[in-house]
């Protein structure tokens, strides 16, 4: 009796206990649905965004998944007909070359004219602008008084550097150079092309020459400023160009697959002396490229 005694009263204690805890359970709530207790988060059924796409070339293609251009404090746009879309690359590269243009020149202003239609293909006025990759840029000028005047309308420039038509105005050396100087040397984004008349593009790297422009930026604008031989000279504007996005050769096409009659003039050919003698050939960052265009804006 007095070994089993001890025994007795255990089970006696464990029983009381297990009761407790069953009345605590019975009156416990119930964990409530939707806590990381009830169930694990379900995995997003959103699916991945597709990329821009860039197809054909500039004068024979489309447009997928475009990036719409919008006014802001930097940025007008000169048109309202919806040719403000392009590839993400295109409109990123105007967006961050006008913010690097007002945080040098507080309150300059971009004008820009046309990029693509949202579908890219044929647009009014121009021959390319097809395949998002292609924005018209208006010129900036400097004011009878010296103030930095920024035309909504493409003024063309004559070979003293007076818009022909507001003698008023004249072509703004550092302003024009810096804006080429931000697209060259974009971060985010390769300029295949910029079109400009020969007496610009020869103005702005002379400008660039005596500011002692780092000679690789300085080489990169000689190589991608140039005039079409056909179509517009440019020298109302720019026509800025960037190249294929990466990943998209295989329909992505660089240049223009229309006949042309003629061909861009040689960029060595137009290159000043004093450029081509600086920089060696194997030292060259680009090597020039044929193109031919045939934009009229």
């Amino acid at each position: 009796m007095r070994r089993g005694w001890p025994t007795v009263f255990i089970l006696a204690a464990v029983t009381a206990t297990s009761g407790a805890f069953a009345r605590e359970s019975a009156i416990a709530p119930a964990p409530k649905k939707g806590t990381a207790a009830a169930a694990a988060p379900r995995p997003s059924r959103r699916p991945a965004t597709l990329p821009a796409l860039s197809i054909g070339s500039p004068t024979d293609g489309k447009l997928e998944g475009a990036v719409l251009l919008e006014n802001s404090k930097e940025i007008r746009l000169r048109h309202a007909n919806g040719a403000h879309y392009g590839l993400p690359g295109l409109v990123g590269l105007l967006e961050r070359s006008a913010k690097r243009l007002a945080a040098r020149f507080p309150g300059l202003t971009l004008h820009v004219g046309d990029l693509s239609r949202r579908e890219g293909g044929e647009l009014p006025g121009h021959k390319s602008h097809e395949s998002g990759r292609d924005a018209d840029v208006a010129f900036l000028f400097v004011g009878p008084d010296g103030e930095s005047v920024a035309p909504a309308e493409f003024l063309t420039v004559v070979d003293n550097g007076v818009a022909l038509e507001n003698r008023n105005y004249r072509f703004d050396d550092a302003r024009n150079w810096a804006l080429v100087e931000a697209w060259v040397s974009d971060p985010g984004s390769r300029v295949e092309h910029i079109f400009v008349a020969d007496q610009i593009r020869r103005r702005l790297l002379a400008y660039a020459r005596s500011k002692g422009t780092y000679l690789p930026v300085l080489h990169r604008a000689a190589m991608a400023m140039k005039q079409p031989s056909a179509g517009q000279v440019h020298d109302d504007h720019f026509h800025v160009r960037i190249s294929c996005p990466a990943g998209q050769r295989r329909i992505c096409v660089p240049a223009p697959t229309r006949a042309e009659p003629a061909r861009v003039k040689s960029v060595a050919a137009t290159t000043p002396v004093s450029i081509r003698r600086t920089i060696p050939a194997s030292r060259a960052l680009v090597k020039p490229k044929k193109e031919r265009e045939t934009t009229r804006r």
